[in-house]
């Protein structure tokens, strides 16, 4: 555990009342007292589902951390002002593509539950897949319809690697991933793992969206999405898939972090320096929730000091 995780899990324990234990006995108990309803009725008109440390119910869940940082904003008539302090062309929340204009774990524009589709990567079950922790469908200043995708992060230390690298079952992939080329690879499909034995389309669409990656050095040996670059990678095709899929006219990802999980600046460091600068960002909570708190709605306004007390202010102790 590193100094960010071990201070960050002490202050969670201490917000959460765990003692101990970073386990609460309850679910609930993980999310802003305002949201508790709306988001298990969200979770059931969307079918999305709660990862294992929201079942298990863990302080440091990202995935109700991100719900905690979301929600509150989007059930307020403040969400555009407070959301365009990072994202600054918002003009209106746009319902025509997702339902209410956004959603947690998305995938696809509004998912029918048990349809059989494997998701715009070929890459998407009950348990696995590609996804992004939050969606906003919005209608920009120009009249443009958008699709902004977020991945949230805690306390993790990396982004999800290859897991056919890394999970220990395939070692003779590492030596031959490690000397193809990406322009290899998408001319050459079956040498993927993913591809062969899994049939995702994770390099075919990497050829076909290309320009998402401007400054990618296609002739460089070894994967380039080996490690911590993976997982940004899969979720820029994933924008890029709903963009050509349900006709947005433009499309963005960013990641937010806390500021001082500098674990995972290595892996944005290399991804900033191969992605499209204005496709792709990274931005700290911070931002937004002190927009909250100087907000007109009361009610956002509580939720942001509840924020800031529960996730920001871990030197605190």
């Amino acid at each position: 555990m590193n100094a960010f995780q071990e201070k960050m899990y002490k202050h969670l324990q201490k917000q959460f009342g765990t003692g101990e234990s970073v386990f609460l006995s309850d679910s609930k108990n993980l999310f802003y007292s305002g949201i508790r309803d709306k988001i298990f009725e969200l979770q059931e008109k969307h079918g999305f589902g709660f990862h294992r440390f929201v079942k298990q119910p863990h302080v440091a869940s990202s995935q109700a951390a991100c719900i905690n940082l979301f929600l509150p904003i989007m059930e307020s008539e403040c969400a555009v002002d407070v959301l365009k302090t990072v994202k600054t062309d918002i003009a209106s929340i746009d319902k025509s593509h997702i339902a209410e204009g956004f959603t947690f774990e998305y995938w696809r524009d509004n998912p029918r539950p048990n349809d059989g589709s494997k998701g715009l990567l070929n890459d998407h079950s009950k348990t696995a897949g590609t996804d992004a922790d939050f969606a906003l469908s919005y209608i920009d200043n120009e009249n443009r319809h958008c699709l902004w995708l977020v991945e949230h992060k805690l306390t993790e230390t990396e982004f999800t690697q290859c897991n056919a690298i890394h999970n220990g079952k395939h070692k003779e992939l590492l030596a031959k991933c490690s000397n193809y080329t990406a322009q290899h690879l998408m001319s050459n499909n079956e040498d993927c793992y993913y591809c062969h034995a899994r049939h995702f389309n994770y390099w075919q669409l990497t050829k076909k969206y290309i320009e998402a990656f401007p400054n990618l050095d296609i002739s460089e040996n070894g994967c380039p999405f080996m490690d911590g670059m993976c997982q940004l990678w899969r979720n820029t095709l994933l924008v890029k898939a709903a963009q050509e899929e349900y006709h947005y006219d433009k499309v963005f990802f960013s990641v937010v972090k806390p500021h001082d999980n500098i674990a995972l600046n290595n892996s944005l460091k290399q991804f900033r320096a191969i992605v499209d600068p204005v496709l792709f960002s990274v931005f700290h909570p911070t931002t937004i929730v002190d927009a909250a708190i100087s907000c007109s709605d009361s009610a956002l306004r509580d939720w942001g000091k509840w924020y800031t007390d529960t996730y920001l202010n871990y030197d605190l102790l």
